[in-house]
């Protein structure tokens, strides 16, 4: 064996070491989400009044919420703190797991990394706004579909706005997957570029299947942006 390579088995850290670096991350991880609900949770009113905004947007009033149980309020206040501040401390979280990730990828320079990390984010962000801009939409149209008075009650309202944002945000990820493995040539661009129609067709089953609320409102808002970034992903490998 050469220098070189046993230089690269030296370096290697043991699998004990490896254990002990990502236990590290993650008390790290859940320290950095817990300092951002303590600041959350300090201004939780106006983290509040942003979430119902949907709801008021659509023609309702956040008189409208109710809760069932005593402790609901409780629930929905530490749920709500915790999931806003996971997505706000998204960026943090993604590069403190990534740099322990990247050295098992094989050929991925800092640039390429920075770059998947950047549209990471910028996707999943992009995905919770679109959802948030939705929301009025779809839920104006659900509620159009009650003949009588109706209780909206508070954990499901905020219910659908984390799984709706949460969905949008990560199947916009989609379009970067199948980025990386036209990238490593895992998959080729033909099989995309001759079944659009097919591609399109999967596209919208799959938001079909996935979308909380069933509604064509949230459906087509997002079927279509998830399809046009696919394709923006195949102009950028067209020479594949």
């Amino acid at each position: 064996m050469g220098l070189a390579g046993r230089r690269i088995i030296m370096s290697k850290k043991p699998f004990f070491d490896h254990f002990k670096e990502l236990n590290i991350r993650i008390f790290a991880s859940l320290a950095i989400v817990l300092g951002f609900a303590i600041i959350v949770y300090a201004n939780y009113s106006t983290i509040y009044n942003f979430l119902v905004q949907p709801l008021l947007n659509a023609g309702y009033s956040n008189a409208d919420l109710v809760a069932f149980t005593i402790y609901e309020g409780f629930q929905v206040k530490i749920s709500n703190t915790l999931l806003v501040s996971l997505v706000l401390s998204l960026p943090v979280l993604i590069v403190l797991i990534g740099n322990f990730i990247k050295p098992a990828i094989n050929n991925l320079t800092n640039f390429a990394y920075i770059i998947y990390i950047s549209s990471f984010l910028s996707l999943f962000y992009f995905g919770v706004f679109s959802a948030y801009q939705t929301l009025p939409i779809a839920i104006d149209f659900l509620l159009s579909f009650n003949e009588s008075d109706f209780i909206l009650r508070t954990q499901n309202y905020f219910q659908i706005v984390f799984r709706i944002a949460m969905l949008f945000g990560l199947s916009f990820q989609i379009p970067l997957v199948i980025y990386f493995l036209i990238k490593k040539g895992i998959i080729s661009i033909s099989i995309f570029t001759e079944n659009r129609k097919e591609l399109f067709l999967v596209v919208l089953i799959f938001s079909a299947v996935l979308t909380p609320t069933g509604d064509p409102i949230t459906l087509f808002a997002f079927a279509i942006p998830v399809y046009l970034l696919i394709e923006f992903v195949l102009f950028l490998n067209r020479n594949k």
